[in-house]
């Protein structure tokens, strides 16, 4: 006895059997007239076909008399005269033939239609004329597919018929069936009752790898389970998945004994409809077999939904089958269970034994340890024993009626902004063609080419565009990041309308280039996104820093307006606003704007600022996801040894992460971090994380992102960086994105060390282009330029002052050191290097010895992430020919922990005298003669390029071979060629013209510091660029080009031109006038040059 029953969703797309007592299906007229009138329009085809020399004469002869409406007529006739319209129908018609089921049900009776459906089942047709089709023939063709689809409608009928009407429907078939498969399939879909029927012919066809649309017929008879198993494994699982009522009647046929068929499709399934599908089907299964067949699955994208909906309907099941699971998750869902059904696992307890029991009560005994661990509610942070948000506080705001901003929009540069946003090479591009008076006649019709008009803007004259300008508003506004800003350069504040414009339009595109712009509705506009649009958020607290008296002006009118109708959602922006404003250190400028309105003004303003952070409150506050389940998370010690936050505490704290984002955490916040163990909370925001992953990274709930921001420390960066990297990858870009900023939050050295290393090197030149906009930001906001920031960005990973770290094991001691690649090793105290570091054994101290080896793991990842990037920053530094004051060689270089290790392996160059250095074993400095040489702080420091070291090359060559020094890449035995002025052009620029290599091969370029263009039409990228000295970049043009995410479409490139661009200039197809090849500084030719002769010979 089967103890599945069929769920009352699936009722309508399974196909019965007479068990299940099934309502007799009425004839529907409809299909009975459509039927006739398919045979009047067809009739002369049909007689044509029975006429051909290819139709047999019983055939024929049957046909003939069922189109006359002999009363003889005869199954095998009807199912002629179906075959021949089936074929004139087609594919796209087909479907109108299944109302033939219902025709001859209606005419001739239900025998009648059922033998007649077999007979089809057995006929061919391609073309003219009708025939028996091969016996041993696939169920293809449209006779065979057309019986197909009867046999699923008439089976309804079959299962429903009164026991002498069925015996008389099984005579029929029994009278027509013969040895063709097709039709032996199709008898038993009408009647699998006949169980003998039903196994003859599927083991017929099992284990033949040429008949998989007869086993597909063949699923919806089947009731046994090591057939269903053998037939599902020789089907298409696409088309089972796909076809809900082949599926859930396959399993309402097979019952329980379905479950290994269908974790077979699961495994094979790839799509996300077909996983549901599966899961919902395993879950209606109501054995332990199904359910620990989820659990076995727990880790892929939708199993958790499918385990928490049966864990619903059979908690006994799941805490049975969790217990049994040794999987993690499995783990931590069984924890989950038992939280809210501690009487039930008592229950249970008594069943299991083994492992099983074990799990049970180590979870019931941690769940009871912490509740008896729980903190005093006296000792938790006020925000979480009483959060304001269960009884929040309503106040009434104070209005001021009638106040106006009047400030005139202005254009505020900074120092040379305006210069480097007029220099758009966008001018250059389009505008010297251009008709400008045409345009200017055409500027604001439909007539008008969008990018006519930009380019006329940018380049025509001002007589003919100043008058214009002020009603032009562009009905495009790609690209406007790089020719708005040209735009304002130009125009000053004429252009601010436009740009305004844009911005209301498309805020993430042109909020950026609102930098300079001073103006009400600018501040407007700024505090809105501020307050309610997180991709720009950051954005606009840097406009409103830079703008604070203005913005203040712009928005106290408005944040005293009313508080109903429309108004109030600007008003809400505008508070949001000032208090964005003094929270970042502006307080004075709100009070002053407040004050130029009145004290009825300066009162409102200062109840605005008053009011308690923490009753600041989204309109609706959001609820906690399910699968952010407190009985998932690790706990939260608080401080000194008070106890971990309950549950209703992690609850709350939560809603408090739900309610934050980045840069704009919720208040509460704070006192929860001061009363938290900071690794527990670090802890805890991880394994939030994780869950909201597995969860499938709802977007709707990506404050789980945010909060590893909020609350995250080093560990965290380790553990979040290779996800960012891979996101991109994964159809995350966003997500990766939003792991940058994340990264920035919290802000430590190892983080912006992470954050540096993805900006250098990752394989997404999006999520690269971002990571190095993120670290542009913070140099700016310290007044450093990119690589100065990265100097900075180095940790000292603990090392001692000498780049050096002691391992306490207690009664043995190692001692930390570095290779030329800057991977570390560690020595006992003999000095003796060791392959790895120990593992604590007995004899050594239970405390020290685990914490050195974790710090000394610890150290290893760090390194890892950061000495690759290392060692291509300085041999970049070399080939840029970058220079150092002595200060900062010694601070960041010489007499950094780490990086010490990199500099004494390499020889610099003091400019000032052009001498040659080494950074000596105890710190000092020496010449090629091992003389020592003092650094003075104000003289220039360089990496030393071999070509700068002439004759002395050789000497220094010596020294380190006799000292042993190996280096962390070519300098000293570098091959680089000295290149004259005049030798430029014809060895780099004409000299890889033509050459072919496969696309695999040039990929090479980008380990040397080359990147590939940006896609072009249809996503492919035309070029390889590199940035040189002098905001110039050289460029090396590539045909066919490289398809974006597929190298093997143009597997073969061709080098097509190389030359010098600048380093924002136009890459796409234009004739160039020179290749300004000539301009190259002569180091950075030889080395271009060694690059593409290493990359293309």
């Amino acid at each position: 006895m089967l103890s599945f029953a069929i769920p009352s969703g699936w009722r309508r797309f399974v196909l019965p059997r007479r068990a299940d007592a099934p309502p007799m299906p009425p004839v529907q007229r409809a299909r009975v007239q459509h039927a006739a009138e398919l045979i009047t329009a067809f009739h002369g085809d049909v007689l044509s076909s029975f006429g051909h020399r290819k139709t047999s004469g019983e055939i024929a002869e049957a046909g003939r008399a069922c189109l006359s409406e002999d009363p003889a007529a005869s199954p095998l006739g009807a199912a002629a005269v179906a075959c021949v319209i089936a074929g004139l129908l087609g594919g796209n018609r087909l479907e109108e033939a299944d109302a033939f089921g219902d025709y001859w049900r209606d005419r001739h009776g239900l025998p009648f239609a059922a033998a007649a459906t077999a007979e089809l089942a057995n006929l061919w047709s391609s073309g003219p004329g009708v025939t028996a089709a091969a016996p041993d023939r696939e169920a293809t063709g449209y006779p065979a597919i057309l019986a197909g689809r009867i046999a699923d409608r008439l089976r309804r009928a079959v299962t429903a018929a009164a026991p002498e009407d069925y015996q008389q429907v099984v005579a029929a078939l029994a009278g027509v069936r013969g040895p063709s498969l097709p039709q032996r399939a199709v008898i038993s879909v009408m009647a699998p009752d006949e169980i003998a029927w039903a196994h003859e012919i599927i083991g017929q066809v099992l284990g033949r790898s040429d008949r998989w649309m007869i086993k597909m017929l063949l699923l919806s008879v089947v009731t046994d389970g090591s057939l269903g198993l053998r037939l599902a494994e020789e089907t298409s699982t696409w088309q089972v998945t796909h076809d809900s009522r082949l599926l859930y009647t396959f399993v309402a046929g097979v019952g329980d004994a379905s479950v290994p068929a269908l974790t077979h499709w699961l495994d094979e399934d790839g799509t996300a409809d077909g996983q549901k599908k599966l899961l919902g089907a395993l879950a209606a299964v109501g054995t332990d077999e199904a359910f620990a067949a989820l659990v076995d699955r727990l880790d892929r994208p939708h199993v958790p939904g499918a385990v928490a909906e049966v864990a619903a309907r059979h908690p006994d099941r799941a805490l049975r089958v969790l217990a049994a699971s040794d999987r993690p998750a499995a783990t931590r869902l069984l924890r989950t269970q038992v939280v809210s059904r501690m009487d039930l696992a008592a229950e249970i307890r008594p069943q299991l034994a083994g492992p099983a029991a074990e799990r049970l009560d180590a979870v019931v005994g941690a769940l009871t340890a912490a509740a008896a661990d729980s903190a005093d509610p006296a000792d938790l942070p006020g925000v979480l024993a009483d959060p304001p948000w269960i009884t929040p506080v309503t106040r009434k705001p104070l209005v001021v009626p009638g106040l106006t901003a009047g400030d005139p929009a202005r254009v505020a540069w900074q120092p040379g902004e305006r210069e480097a946003w007029g220099q758009s090479d966008w001018a250059r591009r389009h505008g010297g063609s251009l008709d400008f008076a045409r345009v200017a006649r055409l500027v604001g019709t439909p007539e008008a080419s969008p990018w006519d008009e930009i380019a006329f803007f940018l380049a025509a004259p001002d007589e003919l565009t100043r008058p214009l300008i002020e009603r032009w508003r562009p009905a495009d506004v790609w690209d406007v990041a790089e020719w708005g800003r040209a735009l304002l350069a130009r125009y000053d504040e004429a252009a601010v309308p436009v740009l305004t414009d844009c911005a209301r339009r498309a805020p993430v595109t042109v909020a950026p280039v609102l930098a300079p712009i001073a103006s009400p509705e600018v501040a407007l506009l700024t505090a809105g996104w501020h307050g309610r649009l997180r991709s720009v958020r950051g954005i606009a607290a840097t406009w409103l820093s830079r703008h604070a008296a203005a913005a203040a002006r712009a928005l106290v009118p408005v944040a005293t307006g009313p508080v109903t109708g429309k108004a109030a959602a600007a008003r809400a922006d505008a508070e949001d606003g000032l208090r964005a404003l003094a929270g970042a250190g502006h307080a004075g400028e709100v009070r002053a704007a407040a004050e130029a309105f009145g004290p009825e003004a300066v009162a409102a303003v200062e109840e605005i600022l008053a009011v308690d952070p923490l009753t600041i409150l989204p309109k609706v506050i959001p609820d906690v996801p399910e699968w952010a389940n407190p009985a998932l998370l690790p706990p939260i010690r608080l401080t000194g040894g008070r106890g971990t936050l309950p549950a209703s505490a992690v609850g709350h704290l939560l809603t408090m992460l739900a309610m934050s984002r980045l840069g704009e955490a919720y208040p509460g916040l704070d006192p929860v971090r001061a009363a938290c163990e900071p690794a527990d909370l670090a802890a805890f925001a991880w394994a939030l994380f994780t869950e909201w992953r597995e969860a499938g990274h709802p977007a709707k709930q990506n404050w789980a992102l945010d909060a590893t921001g909020l609350l995250g420390d080093d560990d965290t960066v380790r553990r979040l960086a290779p996800v960012i990297r891979a996101w991109p990858g994964e159809g995350g870009h966003a997500r990766a994105v939003t792991g940058l900023d994340v990264l920035a939050e919290i802000g430590t050295d190892v983080a912006l060390m992470y954050l540096h290393g993805i900006a250098q090197k990752v394989k997404f030149r999006g999520l690269r282009e971002r990571a190095q906009e993120k670290i542009a930001e913070l140099a700016a906001a310290l007044g450093l330029s990119a690589d100065e920031l990265a100097d900075r960005l180095v940790p000292d990973l603990g090392l001692d002052a000498g780049g050096s770290m002691v391992l306490d094991y207690g009664r043995r001691q190692f001692t930390v050191g570095f290779d030329e690649q800057l991977k570390p090793f560690v020595a006992d105290a003999s000095g003796r290097r060791l392959k790895a570091l120990p593992k604590p054994g007995a004899q050594d101290d239970p405390v020290l010895a685990p914490e050195a080896y974790q710090r000394f793991s610890a150290l290893k990842k760090d390194v890892r992430a950061i000495a690759a990037d290392q060692v291509r920053r300085l041999e970049r530094a070399m080939v840029d020919q970058r220079r150092w004051s002595g200060a900062d060689f010694q601070r960041y270089f010489a007499g950094h922990p780490l990086l010490r290790h990199l500099v004494r392996r390499l020889v610099w160059l003091r400019i000032g005298e052009s001498t040659g250095v080494r950074l000596a074993e105890d710190g000092t400095f020496a010449d090629v003669t091992d003389e020592t040489v003092a650094l003075h702080d104000d003289e220039e420091i360089a990496v030393a390029h071999p070509l700068r070291l002439g004759d002395a090359l050789p000497a220094w060559a010596e020294v380190f071979a006799d000292y042993e020094i190996l280096q962390p890449f070519p300098q000293l035995g570098r091959e680089v060629e000295a290149l004259a002025p005049e030798q430029i052009e014809e060895r780099l620029g004409r000299a890889f013209l033509g050459v072919r290599v496969p696309t695999t091969t040039l990929l090479g370029l980008e380990r040397r510091g080359w990147h590939r263009g940006a896609p072009q039409d249809a996503g492919v990228q035309d070029w390889f660029e590199r940035d040189v000295p002098g905001d110039l970049t050289l460029v090396a043009g590539i045909d066919p080009g490289i398809a974006v995410g597929a190298l093997d479409v143009l597997p073969e490139q061709q080098i097509t031109e190389v030359y010098l661009d600048d380093r924002h200039g136009y890459r796409g197809y234009r004739r160039r006038e020179s290749s300004r090849l000539a301009e190259l500084d002569p180091i950075v030719a030889a080395e271009a040059l060694r690059d593409l002769t290493e990359v293309l010979r």
